[in-house]
């Protein structure tokens, strides 16, 4: 693999360790495991946006293309500023 490929698996094996980390300190606040692992999941993808948005190590800002269209799906936004909104109501974001 190229550098850049495992800087980029690296910083994800790091936001897996963090979420995994920070769920575990706070397990007793969960009811069920429908709600630990909502809070699990939405937490690794919002520092995935937060990777792609340029946010991350030495990664730099990393452009979402549509492969078919050409069209970059994160122009002009910022993934992790959308992504919480959007995960809490899906069918009823306001974006």
């Amino acid at each position: 693999m190229k550098k850049e490929q495992i800087n980029f698996f690296e910083e994800l094996a790091y936001i897996q360790e963090y979420c995994v980390n920070v769920s575990l300190s706070k397990e007793d606040k969960y009811c069920n495991t429908e709600e630990l692992l909502k809070d699990v999941t939405g937490e690794v993808i919002y520092r995935i946006m937060e990777l792609f948005d340029g946010y991350g190590g030495e990664l730099q800002r990393c452009n979402i293309v549509n492969t078919v269209t050409g069209e970059v799906i994160n122009e002009g936004i910022e993934l992790h500023d959308k992504c919480v909104e959007f995960l809490v109501s899906p069918y009823n974001a306001n974006i």
